[in-house]
């Protein structure tokens, strides 16, 4: 028996490693590596960015025995997100546990006690002076803030590692020589799992789990609920799945959902995730032109006009376009902004259904395309919701969005992690990391697509794509 594995590269530190081991200067790497197990030496100081604090509030207590610096510029960033539709929860929440340190303490402008552990934590109010900084890098930016906290800090003597989630702010740092680390506290240990994995059985066994529809199988024990299985025997194959009580059920591959059959045994596989009610969450991976969009909506569609275990079908996307620009840059109104992502599902919509139905699903209806600032505050009941290209949402975004779930609910997620808009978002954390959490879960299920449905020429490029590491 052989897990299927991605190429998505070597498996991640385990994640109680608070702070990244990914070094951005080759003076960072012959340092200690920090992490809750063995404490870095002491006296190093960490540069938080608002990144950081915006992905994890409580991150300035993961830092064992060491000193933690907020620039004051933070604060201010912090405070210009508080009413943001995706992150003002996570910064209001980091504000107000900063405000609880001031109100133990009575001051922040000196190291005060934030962990268990003697770390300490400071908001930094002076070095400001850009005069350390090469001057391509004077300007008004807060980053240049940033950068200049750190080395004026660095200038003292001290050792000290800038930390962010911001990739550009990271690759700064190092043009400049600060040892700079990304923040990897909830990130996957093991990024690579597919959902899929390979079994050999007996002929026999094969003909009993044809015959009874379920089999118990000693090797299944190991796997994850709901691992797809593709099931080999001297006299041919089949396909099955894990099942919570961890027997093997037969997946039929005629089975189909809004007139859709799925061609490849991923497909397959997740088509039969996608029609048991029992699973609350199934994730969708795989690059672009796999099939997620068609089988999620497929799927949707089927619950929802043919079954009716649904009022509707829910499609949320992020605010980002290619190269990460946001909706709100863009001409027009609301409609008018989110025409072009709406758009995008209406294509699919046409790719998988006649344009009568489609007619059929718009004046009922039966399907809304919602950017994903309309959640917050909404609780999703009796609908079927897919939110498309989850790979550019942070790992506590996602979790709000999972958390408004209502009841008689389910929830797809279609992503692809090399097609990542959002720069603060890492192959590794988002939503690579609530499948790592979310794995082995009865209601959750997760699989990998590899094949692509596309013409030859997509594929081609998703493939030349794919050989260039990101």
């Amino acid at each position: 028996m052989t897990s299927r594995r991605t190429d998505a590269g070597t498996t991640q530190k385990d994640p109680a490693a608070k702070v990244s081991s990914r070094a951005s200067s080759g003076r960072r790497a012959s340092r200690d590596r920090h992490t809750d197990a063995e404490p870095a030496p002491a006296g190093r100081v960490f540069v938080l960015d608002t990144s950081v604090l915006l992905s994890d509030p409580a991150a300035f207590r993961r830092f064992t025995d060491h000193e933690v610096v907020v620039p004051l510029v933070v604060i201010s960033e912090l405070e210009g997100k508080r009413n943001h539709p995706e992150l003002g929860w996570f910064a209001r929440q980091s504000l107000r546990m900063l405000d609880e340190l001031r109100i133990k303490h009575g001051r922040l402008d000196q190291p005060v006690l934030c962990n268990d552990e003697g770390g300490t934590l400071r908001v930094e109010l002076n070095h400001a002076d850009q005069s350390v900084l090469p001057h391509g890098f004077r300007n008004d930016a807060n980053d240049t803030r940033i950068l200049s906290v750190a080395l004026g800090l660095a200038a003292e003597g001290r050792d000290v590692t800038l930390v962010s989630k911001d990739m550009p702010l990271r690759v700064k740092a190092a043009a400049v020589g600060l040892a700079a680390d990304e923040y990897l506290h909830g990130q996957a240990s093991d990024p690579t799992w597919t959902g899929m994995a390979d079994l050999k059985l007996e002929e026999e066994q094969v003909s009993s789990l044809y015959a009874g529809d379920e089999l118990e199988i000693e090797e299944a024990g190991s796997l994850p609920c709901h691992t797809g299985l593709v099931i080999h025997s001297p006299r041919g194959s089949a396909l099955g799945r894990v099942t919570p009580d961890k027997t093997v059920k037969l997946v039929r591959g005629d089975r189909e959902a809004f007139g859709l059959r799925g061609r490849s045994a991923e497909q397959r596989i997740a088509l039969d995730l996608l029609m048991d009610d029992s699973i609350g969450i199934v994730s969708l991976g795989g690059r672009a032109g796999t099939g997620k969009s068609a089988l999620a909506l497929s799927a949707g569609l089927e619950a929802t006009m043919e079954r009716e275990r649904h009022k509707k079908v829910i499609v949320f996307r992020p605010l980002y376009a290619v190269g990460g620009q946001e909706l709100g840059y863009l001409p027009g109104s609301e409609s008018e902004k989110m025409s072009p992502w709406a758009q995008a599902v209406f294509d699919t919509l046409g790719a998988v259904a006649h344009a009568n139905v489609v007619e059929e699903v718009m004046a009922r209806g039966m399907l809304e395309v919602l950017p994903l600032t309309h959640i917050r505050g909404r609780s999703l009941h009796d609908a079927f919701v897919i939110v498309d290209e989850a790979q550019s949402l942070e790992r506590n975004v996602l979790l709000t969005v999972l958390s408004r779930i209502g009841q008689g609910s389910r929830v797809v997620l279609t992503h692809d992690v090399a097609q990542r808009d959002n720069l603060r978002v890492g192959r590794h954390d988002g939503v690579t990391a609530v499948i790592e959490a979310l794995k082995g879960h009865p209601i959750f299920a997760h699989v990998t697509l590899t094949r692509s449905e596309r013409s030859p020429i997509a594929e081609v490029v998703t493939d030349l794509l794919e050989e260039i590491p990101l």
